[in-house]
């Protein structure tokens, strides 16, 4: 009752992700070598697209009910120059790792991507190191839910759209310079989680 009258939002739940035998490891060996391709590239982070989902609801509170995911990425619209550069971030998620879409990537990319069973191994259960799950979803859902929203789920569309296009170029570049820095405190720790 103090949040509501307040009028704080509480719409980002924090999932504890448990590490398995191994991911230690395997997050160890992702970051090192990111960090190798940083000191070849020093621009080499600031050319992963990444890709993921969030949750949203007209009402701020996630759950199984009312919900729908939208994905902010659409690949087709980036110009090929670009997607020759550039590295895409598949996530992990079990849906996306089919033969299927392993081949597109690998086509698509020039087996320019990250993931499970890419070119550069994305760890299991690592959403810190992305930086959709350590700060965008978090941001919009802010902007998003700053005010009350109807139950409309067009309102919802229109709020999710304004807040990516209210994000300053500054504050996107700054997000990618802290996922480098997440990279080198998750080598640091030999991999392990940290907050």
């Amino acid at each position: 009752i103090i949040f509501k009258q307040n009028r704080i939002l509480l719409f980002k739940p924090k999932f504890r992700h448990t590490l398995e035998k191994g991911d230690e490891a395997k997050r160890l060996d992702f970051c090192l070598e990111m960090g190798n391709r940083v000191l070849n590239d020093v621009g080499f982070h600031k050319r992963i697209l990444f890709s993921d989902e969030s949750t949203s609801s007209t009402n701020g509170v996630v759950s199984s009910r009312h919900c729908r995911c939208y994905k902010i990425t659409k690949l087709d619209e980036l110009p090929l120059s670009y997607r020759t550069r550039m590295f895409f971030q598949q996530d992990g998620c079990p849906a996306h790792h089919a033969v299927t879409v392993r081949n597109w990537l690998n086509s698509e990319f020039n087996e320019h991507w990250i993931g499970r069973d890419g070119p550069i191994l994305w760890p299991p259960r690592s959403p810190d190191l992305t930086i959709l799950d350590f700060y965008l979803w978090g941001r919009l859902k802010q902007i998003v839910y700053r005010e009350p929203l109807e139950n409309d789920e067009e309102q919802l569309k229109t709020r999710i759209q304004n807040a990516v296009k209210s994000l300053s170029i500054e504050e996107i570049r700054n997000s990618f310079n802290e996922s480098r820095a997440l990279i080198e405190i998750c080598a640091e720790k030999g991999g392990a989680l940290f907050e």
